[in-house]
């Protein structure tokens, strides 16, 4: 058995690899950029090196300081997980000729299956049916476009993880989403080539696992259901399928012939998707272990990640393909840090990940209490469940994320619930572009409940004293005649609202009736007219006894209870299941001369600059693309807000921009007369 490893790799899959190398007696060592100096891969590994600022490009792609880290940790192997240099050829090689094992397949096997093209070629060879499309050269690609016709895909020959791959509609939309698609591919796979496929619709996305040793021994563990995506990446997995047996059957001949012809060892996935009438093809192969595999572990028993070191190790498969089994059924949920009210935007920053579901699989590469980086894919967490059947791992799903507690951000975790309630999920009745067509009925509007506000006005009044029903401090100069109100004011998705609160005795009233500062010093804010809604109260009242306490970060308020945390100027809470992140925020009529001009246009995330699509001065038109962010390894286009003009661009393209940061002045476009046109 291999004695010591480096993980080159960071994150979940660099976790996930060290539970099972510490279980083994295996040595650790992991390398890490200047954002991942804290995290939790470099507490659990043995040792752990230094290699570079944030940017992957700079870090976990860059080989020569990958290689000089396993030098001075003087290791045998290195894993390299997922993703960034998983695929990559030149970095297997860089590792024979510096005397390590690479825990992966073959160089020739790299070399054919890590790209997209040649895989395409040899599963065409081996009778294998191939989506229609072109992989040739990159200056024809137009042409081809043309040939093949609309709609179509573009994908980055080298790696996955829906990055660099774009699905465009009409010739109108190629340039812009082939470029687009470059630029992803370079940045996350080092790599700008890419291929066209015809689209296909509506098809299910399956892929069989495999895994082959030096012996010449190759076996199959059964098929993943991957159908559930958004923006082509991977939301939601499950095992087994509901293929038919003998069209599974089919698929598992097809991966282990592929398998066969190119002599694989190691883990190995082929991918294929199977249309409406049950006609399936091969899409291309990951020769590395997949975010997903979990849900083959928990139906198989098996852990993959042990057998890949005992084959590298040189070891013969543990089990013959007879004695791998099959039992239960099993879903992975992936945990993002993104917005899905806002197209999936991903988000940063702090993050507590305050209760965990029980007898539930939650991979991590969090600490409890941690900071997401943008410079990453924005994957928090894995949760996976086991059943016997079906319908019981669905029940235990819904219940996991309901016990879910994560505070700091937003997440798609009340997005997963509202899929596991889908009529068509239910009948198992999903296809990969499920989630695009009813998008809208997924995400419905986003309606903040008053009780939101309200409750974290009482968490902060209950939190400011040390005896939170005592009002009676003579440091907060309360007023005994009338129990003077307490103002609150909060900004939450870009909604601002003022909650008043009133001791009493009997505890803090809220009165949404109760006089508020005079009209004439409030600079046109509205007196709240608004009840007290949600499950607290259907009906109009004029006001409510609030009898509350805190503990261990939860508000309770019978029949309630209320998970909070204050981080900085933040405080965040959950109610009936959603994430909510407020921001104290001045009342709007004290200083309102010192806000910033409407006219400054805000970076909706973290990320860096890659493209500037306008110039100082220029006219712009309302949804005129301005320019592009990379954020957590994709592209995000900005576009204007309104007709006006580019006053200023306050960044360059290779800038890091700080999420809420003006990026550009965009003021309003005047009329013939000289007067600026309202909004």
């Amino acid at each position: 058995m291999i004695k010591s490893v480096l993980i080159a790799n960071r994150g979940e899959i660099a976790c996930r690899i060290l539970r099972t190398a510490h279980r083994l007696g295996i040595r650790t060592v992991v390398v890490y950029s200047e954002a991942d100096a804290f995290s939790l891969a470099v507490q659990m590994a043995n040792e752990a090196y230094a290699i570079g600022p944030p940017p992957v490009s700079e870090s976990y792609l860059n080989i020569p300081k990958i290689l000089e880290a396993a030098r001075q940790a003087n290791v045998e192997a290195i894993h390299p997980g997922y993703g960034f240099l998983s695929e990559n050829e030149a970095f297997a090689k860089s590792c024979h000729q510096a005397g390590f094992l690479f825990i992966g397949p073959s160089l020739e096997a790299l070399q054919k299956m890590g790209s997209k093209s040649e895989a395409k070629a040899i599963a065409r060879k081996a009778g294998v049916p191939v989506i229609p499309g072109y992989e040739g050269n990159q200056e024809n690609l137009a042409a081809q476009a043309d040939r093949l016709g609309y709609p179509l895909m573009i994908k980055a020959i080298m790696g996955g993880g829906g990055k660099g791959m774009r699905h465009v509609k009409t010739k109108a939309d190629f340039q812009k989403s082939f470029e687009a698609c470059q630029r992803e591919a370079l940045a996350s796979f080092g790599k700008e080539d890419v291929l066209l496929e015809k689209y296909i619709p509506t098809p299910r996305h399956i892929e069989v696992q495999i895994f082959g040793d030096t012996y010449g021994n190759l076996v199959h563990l059964f098929e993943r259901d991957c159908s559930l995506q958004r923006r082509h990446q991977k939301v939601m997995e499950e095992a087994p399928s509901s293929l038919p047996k003998g069209l599974k059957e089919k698929l598992y001949k097809a991966a282990l012939k592929l398998g066969q012809v190119i002599h694989y060892v190691g883990a190995g996935t082929v991918e294929f998707l199977v249309d409406q009438e049950g006609q399936f093809y091969f899409m291309e192969m990951n020769t590395r272990l997949q975010v997903e595999h979990p849900v083959t572990e928990a139906i198989t028993g098996l852990d993959l990640v042990e057998w890949q070191f005992r084959v590298a190790s040189g070891e013969r498969l543990p089990l013959s393909q007879k004695e791998i089994t099959s039992h239960g059924h099993a879903f992975e949920l992936r945990l993002y840090a993104e917005d899905p009210h806002h197209n999936f935007k991903p988000v940063s920053g702090q993050v507590w990940v305050k209760k965990v579901p029980e007898a539930v699989r939650f991979e991590t590469g969090l600490h409890p209490q941690d900071k997401i980086a943008p410079y990453y894919d924005p994957l928090l967490a894995k949760l996976i469940l086991k059943g016997e059947n079906r319908h019981e791992t669905l029940q235990k799903a819904k219940l996991a994320l309901e016990n879910l507690e994560i505070l700091g951000l937003k997440t798609n975790a009340s997005f997963l619930k509202r899929l596991l309630s889908e009529k068509a999920f239910l009948e198992n009745n999903i296809d990969g572009g499920y989630i695009d067509r009813y998008l809208n009925r997924l995400i419905p509007p986003q309606i903040i409940p008053e009780n939101v506000y309200i409750m974290a006005s009482l968490i902060k009044v209950l939190s400011e004293t040390q005896h939170p029903l005592s009002p009676w401090d003579e440091e907060h100069k309360w007023r005994l005649e009338g129990y003077a109100p307490r103002s609150f004011d909060w900004v939450c998705e870009g909604e601002v609202k003022t909650i008043f609160l009133t001791y009493s005795p009997q505890g803090w009233i809220y009165n949404p009736w109760i006089a508020s500062p005079p009209m004439e010093a409030r600079n046109d804010v509205p007196q709240s007219t608004s009840s007290l809604r949600g499950s607290i109260a259907t009906e109009p009242i004029q006001k409510k006894t609030l009898n509350a306490y805190l503990s261990n970060n939860t508000l309770f308020f019978p029949p309630f209870h209320i998970p909070f945390w204050e981080s900085e100027e933040k405080l965040s809470l959950i109610y009936e299941g959603e994430t909510y992140v407020l921001i104290s925020h001045a009342p709007l009529w004290v200083s309102s001369h010192k806000k910033k001009s409407e006219s400054h246009l805000k970076a909706p995330m973290t990320g860096k600059v890659v493209l500037i699509l306008v110039k100082e001065e220029e006219s712009v038109k309302e949804n005129q693309p301005l320019l592009i962010l990379e954020a957590m390894k994709m592209e995000h286009m900005i576009t204007s807000p309104r007709k006006g003009r580019v006053k200023h661009i306050f960044y360059e393209i290779g800038d890091i921009v700080e999420e809420g940061e003006d990026v550009m002045d965009i003021s309003e476009e005047e009329t013939a007369h000289g007067f600026a046109k309202k909004r």
